[in-house]
Parts: C-alpha cells; sequence; structure tokens
C-alpha cells in the first residue's frame, strides 16, 4: 500500500480485516476507527499512549495509519 511523508507527517494506508474493535467500556460493545495515529500530537491527549501498540517509532504525532478492508457483501 502507500506510503507518503507531508509537512513531516508520515501516512501510511494498511490492509486490515475489518475496523471493529470490541470495546471494554461499559456503555458499548463495539467501535468504529479507520485510522491509527494521529496528525496533531497534542500535549493534552488522551490517547498517545496508543503508540505503543502501533509498531511505530516515529513520535505521536507525526504518523497516521489509514485503514482499508474488505467490502462487506450483504446476502
Amino acid at each position: 500500500m502507500a506510503e507518503i511523508v507531508e509537512s513531516g507527517v508520515l501516512i501510511r494506508d494498511v490492509e486490515t480485516k475489518n475496523i471493529m474493535t470490541k470495546s471494554t467500556l461499559p456503555v458499548g460493545g463495539y467501535s468504529v476507527n479507520p485510522y491509527v495515529g494521529c496528525t496533531h500530537g497534542c500535549k493534552y491527549c488522551y490517547a498517545s499512549f496508543m503508540k505503543r501498540f502501533t509498531g511505530h517509532t516515529e513520535p505521536w504525532g507525526t504518523f497516521l495509519d489509514v485503514k482499508h478492508w474488505p467490502a462487506i457483501c450483504w446476502g
């Protein structure tokens, strides 16, 4: 898939099986997130801990993975 660096931010297309993630929050079953990473890097970001699950060595706020998944077929 494609990979570009724009304004110091790595943007990468990645293949995935789905974009549904089982939530551990008491208010929901699943969440949908078609992206991994961030292009802002705010100092107060609550999600920056997610970097440890990405395999990226770039600092938080300098990468974004755009997920591509197979089409859902309704029979």
